[in-house]
């Protein structure tokens, strides 16, 4: 899954269509080249994301939790290694 469709799916999953439609045409940046990933992006749409539907943050953090789930490989997916748990904690910190 591309980083678009997975930004798409976060924001749909919480706010829908309107406010994900509304929120990538504002806020969409080009990626740091040192972010591949995109977590960059993903927290500046998570922040936009906060500002339009206040209490929302369980969605929010669910959301991005699924999110970090499709950056693991299927191996990962089943074991998880000690690295893939502390990034997952970290964004859902951020989150």
């Amino acid at each position: 899954m591309g980083l678009a469709d997975r930004m798409i799916r976060l924001l749909w999953a919480v706010g829908g269509e309107d406010v994900a439609a509304r929120i990538l045409r504002t806020h969409w940046r080009l990626l740091p080249a040192d972010d591949p990933l995109g977590r960059a992006l993903r927290s500046r749409l998570v922040a936009a994301l906060r500002a339009e539907l206040p209490g929302h943050d369980a969605q929010i953090r669910e959301a991005v939790l699924v999110d970090e789930l499709t950056l693991l490989n299927a191996a990962e997916r089943v074991r998880p290694s000690r690295a893939a748990v502390l990034k997952i904690v970290r964004a859902l910190a951020d989150s």
